[in-house]
């Protein structure tokens, strides 16, 4: 009984401190199961926050390799129609008959009356007439002055510059305006998936909802189908660049070339210094045609005038009917969201520097035709005095023996060899399968700048929208 009554004595006594010890051991331990339960729920969110990011950069870089699958299989026929509508083997074939024939007439020259060369070059601008006598009476048939020489050279000088110009710009067109279409639709997969996906985790109702059910997937297959039919559509509007708006942009590539490379011979030397300024300048007046200091945006190149967006869809699914058809609500918003993104001055900043790419890969086959270094004799035999005289004055400092040497002239090429390398390489820009893109198209597909537009616009999407819904 003591034992008891010592027990309860401390209890009555301490009971205060007893009722506090025990108070704060229930909250430690619930405090601690609530910080732990946290701990796993943050846990679980870093979790599914990081898969989904994962999930978001896989269906990104697949995103983009579609995007290239599908550049290589419109490229090929927009490259076709475009080297055929610049006559550039037309005029050196011309070329090459003219040579022949210069070299027959060298060959038969002896014991033949000569002409001067201005009237040769008369005689072959001159226009000819030819007699048809009937029985009624003779008619004059005018045929078309032939050009002369150095009329071919001039015209094939500005065709095949041209031609290489409007296909790398053509292709950068064609790169950013795939990768906006493909982008765009990416994210709003993404997002329909990620409703689907949220819709189907939230708890059901009772039995009572289950007749609702077929209801509720055959709206869902019906938006699906619309949304299919809607992608396809906007997809087709492609069609303009590859159909029209490579035609406007090689006026404005014709027109630059002729103020950039008109006044230059064919015959000149030109160093490839030289040579990239040049191809800088004609750059610089196709993006900046109008003034100095706005660049323009290509949104007419891109996609058609609104009044000629059923035109195209007509076209493109051969389908005059659709020409009076009006635009479904979701394809004028994609529309939309498709001119805002090419009329940011971000866009403009990615093209140039896709076309950058593709002239930098043609400059750099262009320099294979420059010799490492070029010496002169001129410059051999000074060289050789130089170095007599360095030898005398031995005394002399580093610097002083460098500032008497001569500086060895830079490598030269023809402009004539350099048109023959831009013929060829105009036929490579174009080349390639889906499967094994050209060099061209791959530079461009890697530029940074284009990736990380391409980013901002598939992740370009508010997720406090997906919460509401």
């Amino acid at each position: 009984m003591t034992i008891v009554s010592s027990v309860g004595t401390f209890l009555k006594r301490h009971r205060r401190k007893l009722l506090v010890s025990a108070g704060i051991v229930a909250s430690g331990y619930l405090a601690i199961d609530y910080l732990k339960n946290k701990f796993f729920e943050l846990q679980d969110r870093l979790a599914s926050e990081r898969t989904a990011k994962e999930n978001l950069r896989r269906r990104f870089d697949q995103n983009q390799e579609d995007a290239t699958f599908t550049i290589m299989a419109l490229l090929p026929g927009l490259s076709a129609d475009i080297i055929d509508a610049y006559p550039v083997e037309s005029i050196t074939q011309q070329l090459q008959q003219k040579r022949s024939a210069a070299s027959r007439s060298v060959v038969s020259a002896e014991g033949a009356p000569s002409e001067t060369g201005s009237e040769s070059v008369a005689g072959a601008m001159a226009p000819t007439t030819t007699t048809v006598e009937g029985e009624a009476s003779a008619v004059l048939v005018e045929t078309r002055p032939r050009a002369s020489k150095s009329q071919l050279w001039q015209e094939l000088k500005i065709e095949a510059i041209a031609r290489l110009f409007t296909l790398i710009y053509s292709t950068a067109l064609l790169v950013f305006l795939t990768r906006v279409q493909l982008n765009i639709l990416g994210r709003k997969n993404y997002v329909v998936s990620v409703i689907e996906l949220a819709d189907s985790r939230r708890p059901t109702g009772g039995s009572g909802e289950s007749s609702s059910d077929g209801e509720v997937e055959e709206d869902a297959d019906e938006r699906a189908e619309r949304e299919a039919a809607t992608n396809r559509l906007y997809l087709m509007f492609s069609w303009w660049l590859l159909n029209r708006g490579w035609l406007v942009l090689k006026e404005q590539v014709t027109t630059a070339v002729e103020r950039v490379f008109g006044p230059i011979n064919p015959r000149a030397d030109l160093t490839l210094e030289k040579l990239s300024e040049l191809i800088g300048q004609v750059q610089y007046l196709i993006d900046y045609p109008f003034d100095s200091t706005v660049a323009q945006n290509f949104l007419h190149n891109l996609i058609p005038p609104e009044e000629l967006e059923t035109y195209v869809l007509a076209q493109a699914q051969q389908d005059p009917s659709a020409e009076t058809e009006e635009l479904a609500p979701g394809l004028r918003e994609l529309l939309d969201e498709t001119a805002d993104l090419v009329e940011s001055p971000n866009a403009g900043e990615v093209i140039k520097r896709l076309v950058h790419t593709g002239l930098s890969i043609s400059v750099s086959k262009i320099s294979q035709l420059y010799p490492v270094e070029e010496v002169k004799e001129e410059d051999e035999e000074e060289e050789k005095k130089l170095e007599e005289k360095e030898e005398e004055e031995k005394e002399n400092d580093e610097d002083e023996k460098e500032e008497n040497r001569k500086e060895i002239s830079p490598a030269t090429v023809k402009l004539a060899s350099i048109l023959a390398n831009i013929s060829k390489q105009a036929h490579g820009v174009g080349a390639g399968t889906p499967l094994e893109p050209s060099e061209y198209v791959t530079a461009m597909a890697n530029v940074p700048d284009l990736n990380a537009f391409s980013a901002v616009v598939y992740s370009n999407f508010d997720w406090r929208e997906l919460d509401s819904k």
